[in-house]
């Protein structure tokens, strides 16, 4: 499969597909973490059953979601090249050069 490369102004138009994307992959890698530092605990204090059974039907959904997004990013011809902060890379093309732009998630102050 031939990936795109985008004229630089093409890249920037997908700022905002971006930003929806990065903004879903860091909630679900959040909660992805939280649900598994959960599981861990549960590990050493054991919780019933049935709650044992939620967060790893939880915790593989959002893996499962996470690689959609991935899927998603490839298809677009980007690729994640960092975490924190996000960073994702746009190939595009100069005349006949093939170059790269980076997009990254920006960083919200939460009150």
């Amino acid at each position: 499969m031939k990936l795109p490369r985008y004229e630089p102004a093409d890249a920037k138009a997908l700022a905002p597909l971006l930003d929806s994307i990065g903004r879903e992959l860091v909630e679900r890698g959040t909660r992805l973490a939280e649900l598994e530092g959960r599981l861990s605990e549960a590990r050493t204090r054991p919780l019933p059953t049935g709650e044992v059974r939620a967060l790893q039907a939880e915790a593989a959904t959002q893996r499962r979601e996470l690689r959609h997004l991935r899927a998603e990013l490839e298809q677009l011809g980007c690729s994640v090249v960092g975490t924190t902060p996000l960073t994702i890379r746009i190939p595009t093309r100069v005349g006949g050069a093939s170059r790269s732009l980076v997009w990254q998630a920006r960083h919200e102050a939460r009150n």
